[in-house]
């Protein structure tokens, strides 16, 4: 295969600012913000370009955390998902154009010189998680009741993409999921226990546990172990909470800050350094991101009432001149640094051209 073309789709501005380098691309007519993940030191997102005729193209987008870019087109795929290898290597799934059938094809996305067109696929669903030692795991959950979540383990043998294997989980369902030390966890409410389990890439158990919930909803989880401490994040009477697990299975609530807006959502917790943490949420209200460090709080900012986000534990604002931003996706940088993706709500009339790329990192 070919390596990819480097473009110059967008106009580009960079901001140094206190609390982060913000940077902005403006495409001519529309851009869709479509995934993004961590490249090394750098972010690479994954947009549809759109030209005037209403055509698209698939662009890739580095962004430094000096809030510098390239630019990258896809020469045959839409539908992106990208992933790493387990040798944190970025690749990308995408459906080429076929006039008959839509299979889908994992791929580099740098460095495609000594690489074949692949066989495609089914393609697959679920949210990328993490590597273990030989796997790229993602992680599926069903809508319909009773039905168990699925694991794909993409498997890479010296280097290389060998296969890919489609399992499901034994019950319950609805697990929150976590990567620790290249250990699949699973967390799941089971009745009024929180079933703790550790399985393989085969989705096989290995170890199990039942932990007294105290009828707390988890939303996701920070880290898990059998042999240390456990930390999940959750929200519980107008608090967010981290409830705090022994390696005997006794739990300890610890109040994080007070916070009465109910989180609708949670996304997966993003590593940055040893026991640190980014999640995404929102609410009827706004979104933002908070950082953990075990059980303490390093951070929340939260949109609600800003043109940008309020540090709520310090009044500190990063303020972005924009009505009704979306959180696109968090990613890490550096050590203890990360790069939140976002782009304005579009309007009934015009369509987006503006994707943003905050790079912040903590002192």
């Amino acid at each position: 295969m070919k390596n990819l073309d480097k473009v110059t789709p967008f106009a580009s501005s960079i901001t140094q600012g206190n609390l982060a380098t913000m940077t902005i691309l403006l495409a001519e007519i529309k851009i869709s913000a479509k995934d993004s993940i961590s490249c090394g030191q750098k972010t690479l997102l994954s947009n549809y370009v759109y030209e005037k005729n209403g055509t698209y193209k698939l662009v890739y987008t580095t962004v430094e955390i000096d809030g510098s870019i390239d630019n990258y087109v896809e020469d045959d795929g839409i539908l992106p998902t990208l992933f790493l290898s387990p040798d944190q290597e970025n690749y990308v799934s995408v459906i080429p154009y076929h006039p008959d059938k839509e299979l889908e094809i994992s791929i580099p996305i740098f460095h495609r010189e000594d690489v074949e067109m692949p066989k495609g696929s089914r393609p697959c669903t679920g949210d990328f998680i993490g590597t273990t030692d030989a796997y790229s795991i993602f992680h599926d959950v069903p809508f319909e009741d009773n039905k168990p979540d699925k694991i794909l383990a993409i498997e890479f043998i010296n280097g290389k993409l060998k296969k890919k294997h489609n399992v499901k989980i034994p019950l319950p369902a609805n697990n929150r999921i976590a990567i620790c030390n290249k250990v699949i966890h699973l967390l799941a409410h089971d009745g009024s226990l929180l079933l703790h389990r550790e399985i393989d890439e085969k989705g096989n158990v290995t170890r199990s546990r039942e932990i007294d919930a105290h009828d707390i909803d988890v939303l996701q989880t920070l880290s898990a172990s059998f042999d240390k401490d456990s930390y999940l994040l959750a929200q519980a009477k107008d608090k967010i909470i981290i409830e705090k697990i022994d390696s005997d299975g006794t739990s300890e609530i610890i109040e994080l800050v007070d916070f009465a807006d109910p989180l609708f959502n949670t996304w997966l917790p993003v590593k940055i350094a040893d026991d640190t943490f980014v999640t995404r949420f929102n609410s009827e209200f706004g979104n933002g991101w908070l950082t953990t460090k075990n059980d303490n709080l390093l951070e929340i900012f939260y949109s609600k009432g800003e043109q940008g986000y309020r540090n709520l534990l310090t009044n500190e604002v990063l303020s972005i001149q924009r009505d009704k931003l979306i959180i696109s996706s968090i990613n890490k940088t550096t050590e203890h640094g990360y790069a939140v993706v976002l782009y304005p709500m579009a309007g009934d009339i015009a369509d987006n051209a503006e994707l943003i790329v905050l790079n912040r990192r903590l002192q």
